[in-house]
């Protein structure tokens, strides 16, 4: 399943915005969430947060994370009732003191492209699984800020560890095509963003008839392997063309002869469903 989670975010568009620590001096504090990009992350590495978004509550244990979509009503608090911001002093009588107003809790922006709704399927909060426990990655990734010349943040490490963050979190919450683990083999395969492969290629190994195949997929999916193919091989080219790239330009870069044979291939494409029960 790796693989093909990895094409699908690959296909639909990741940016990740580095994080900053939230510090203050008073154990009890709010803040709001208004994120530069399409959602918020947010991770915590010593105590339980509370997120609020619209009449949602949702308890992020220590050690957990979430990837929130942009609302105006979205806080962080340091439990359930609204306090006011954190606050810090201006200067402290001893170094030591500022470590105090450190919270262990870190926010970041996220930007996610136009088919994320479609490909992705996230809800308005998503957040590491199992609930209520320690994400092990989420972990390690705050672990290491901490390592990282008295916790600042440096460039390409700066990145990585907020995607790190990022795609635990989108790990955990898997699209519908991917939540039949049986499948999995097949579709890294079929999500393969070199393609071309026959349904014997699918099954190599796999240990599947194509009939059970064909089944599978409908149940999970709504679609058949070759409809499934055929919308992921969409994904790149509908996102060219959602970003304002020319149509002319996109046939060309993906390979097809005219602009209305891509508009054509455009208009066969089936999704997959999104609300069919979980199959694992």
């Amino acid at each position: 399943m790796g693989d093909a989670l990895r094409a699908l975010i690959d296909a639909v568009g990741l940016e990740v915005g580095p994080g900053e620590e939230i510090r203050s001096d008073d154990d009890r504090w709010t803040i709001d969430l208004d994120p530069d990009g399409t959602h918020a992350w947010v991770a915590t590495r010593h105590r339980p947060i509370w997120l609020h978004r619209d009449d949602t509550l949702v308890f992020i244990e220590a050690g957990g994370a979430a990837l929130v979509e942009q609302h105006p009503t979205t806080s962080i608090g340091s439990d359930p009732e609204r306090h006011g911001p954190p606050r810090t002093a201006p200067s402290y009588d001893f170094p030591h003191e500022a470590l105090f107003a450190e919270t262990g809790v870190v926010v970041g922006s996220a930007t996610l492209g136009p088919l994320a709704a479609e490909v992705l399927a996230l809800p308005s909060i998503a957040t590491t699984q199992p609930a209520g426990f320690a994400s092990a990655d989420v972990v390690l990734a705050l672990r290491h800020v901490g390592h990282l010349d008295g916790g600042r943040w440096h460039g390409v490490q700066q990145d990585a560890l907020a995607r790190l963050v990022v795609t635990t979190v989108l790990h955990d919450n898997p699209p519908p095509s991917l939540r039949d683990n049986s499948l999995a083999r097949v579709l890294d395969r079929l999500f393969d963003p070199a393609g071309g492969h026959s349904t014997a290629d699918l099954l190599d190994g796999v240990g599947m008839s194509p009939r059970t195949l064909e089944r599978r997929c409908a149940e999970t999916t709504g679609c058949t392997p070759a409809q499934l193919g055929r919308w992921f091989r969409s994904l790149g080219v509908r996102r060219a063309l959602t970003r304002g790239d020319r149509p002319a330009e996109v046939a060309a870069r993906f390979g097809f002869s005219t602009t209305a044979s891509m508009r054509r291939a455009l208009q066969r494409v089936r999704a997959p469903e999104t609300d069919l029960p979980r199959r694992f």
